[in-house]
């Protein structure tokens, strides 16, 4: 039908109604958002480990005893539900619940859970197996936001999810970490973000290990290691727009842990994107209190990375270097005392692994990390990683290979990867491991 057409009748209509037509009732728009999602997660491996005492072996879908650095098989559940409240134009109150289950996966399936919660969760004392916890449920989020002085600021207040390049929410596992923090940003400045925040506690992965905790209902603290380092995190920074470049910079004072810098700038060309970062963590407070001995405590590093991108196909490749002096690793500072591996939380470097964290960001890791993409539509893209470590002062060096297809149908996302990981182990021991990994990640929003 031809627009003018359309216009004549609807003017015939108000005609014929005489003209007194009433409007059209506006639908009120209620105060209240409801979203969340289901997720079922689920990994298995073909693990093996071997150094000069001892050697363990699993294999794909064996269900197996874990242990500290693997597992047979991985599995679990969880409902995220994260609830809105408008009470005023530019306010509202935001809170989220999380829930865990295992479904009884773990008397029959597998040997481990991808989150532990609760005061008894996670690993007991030297040579005890895994404790699993069927079910958990907390409060990830509750908060207040809103925006003041025209609009222009805005505030976050309460427990909520953050994503600055030493603090962050990690989304690798089944449930984000989430901060009690303060936060506000501010954009009077025109292409310029500024950040400030105070974040007291930073929730953990859920992991702990005799009396480390770092469980996700956890409040020893921001670094999750109780007193005297329970006092949280200072952060300010900012963040510049313009055109295709994009600086930030940030700095940091976990108190009585460490003071940290962030230096990134990320360019855009044509097809090509170029990007570089330093970052320093200095843990002189940390060590002052643990071993004053110790005198080197900063840990520098840089790393930069190349993409291009044509039709639905990408590419990238970058490059890490790590001094080989300092204490903290160059990574998550929330989770580095209980992140994956145990070790160095998840880092922000360009190279950092597809799932093996805990090498990239160490003091003395040299990192090469190359990827390749392809997006067949809107519903699907694969991924194609291998990230390489080196390290001296550690003495093992790392190899990932992580392939990644992303699917997405009628709600449902499911995420499929196969990752292989060699560990060689050049200390005395001479401990190398290696493992074949099968992950499956289903997730339904609501």
């Amino acid at each position: 039908m031809k627009k003018g057409f359309l216009l004549s009748v609807v003017a015939s209509a108000f005609v014929m109604a005489g003209g007194d037509v009433a409007p059209a009732p506006v639908a009120e728009v209620s105060p209240w958002t409801v979203s969340g999602d289901v997720k079922l997660f689920y990994r298995t491996d073909d693990f093996s480990y071997n150094d000069n005492v001892a050697g363990m072996d699993f294999d794909l879908f064996e269900q197996g005893a874990a242990f500290i650095g693997g597992d047979g098989s991985t599995g679990q559940g969880a409902v995220n539900v994260d609830v809105s409240y408008a009470f005023a134009d530019t306010w509202k109150v935001n809170a989220g619940i999380t829930g865990l289950a295992t479904f009884g996966l773990d008397d029959s399936v597998v040997s481990n859970v991808w989150l532990f919660a609760g005061a008894d969760a996670g690993y007991g004392e030297a040579g005890v197996p895994f404790t699993s916890v069927g079910d958990a449920l907390w409060i990830d989020t509750f908060n207040v936001t809103g925006t003041i002085l025209e609009g222009k600021t805005t505030i976050i207040a309460g427990r909520t999810e953050l994503d600055t390049p030493l603090a962050f929410t990690e989304t690798w596992t089944i449930a984000n970490n989430t901060f009690d923090a303060v936060v506000a940003m501010d954009n009077h400045i025109e292409n310029l973000t500024l950040v400030g925040g105070y974040i007291y506690d930073g929730n953990g992965n859920g992991a702990q290990i005799g009396t480390m905790k770092g469980g996700f209902t956890s409040d020893d603290g921001y670094m999750g290691l109780g007193e005297p380092f329970d006092a949280g995190a200072w952060t300010v920074g900012g963040i510049y727009k313009y055109d295709a470049l994009v600086a930030q910079a940030w700095y940091y004072d976990v108190i009585d842990v460490a003071q940290a810098v962030w230096l990134q700038g990320d360019y855009a060309f044509n097809s090509f994107n170029f990007g570089a970062q330093y970052a320093m963590v200095d843990a002189d407070d940390l060590m002052g209190v643990l071993d004053p001995t110790v005198t080197e405590t900063e840990t520098t590093g840089f790393a930069v990375k190349g993409s291009y991108a044509f039709d639905a196909f990408g590419v990238w490749a970058a490059y890490s270097a790590i001094d080989d002096e300092g204490v903290l690793a160059i990574a998550n500072t929330a989770t580095m005392m209980s992140g994956a591996g145990f070790g160095p939380g998840q880092s922000k470097l360009y190279t950092e692994a597809w799932w093996n964290y805990g090498y990239v960001g160490a003091p003395d890791a040299e990192s090469f990390a190359i990827a390749g993409t392809y997006k067949y539509n809107d519903s699907m893209d694969f991924l194609a990683q291998y990230t390489g470590v080196e390290n001296e002062t550690l003495a093992a060096d790392m190899a990932e290979i992580a392939l990644v297809g992303n699917f997405a149908y009628y709600g449902v996302d499911l995420s499929l990867a196969y990752v292989n990981t060699d560990v060689d182990d050049t200390s005395v021991d001479n401990a190398d491991w290696d493992a074949d990994s099968v992950q499956a990640y289903i997730t339904y929003k609501f």
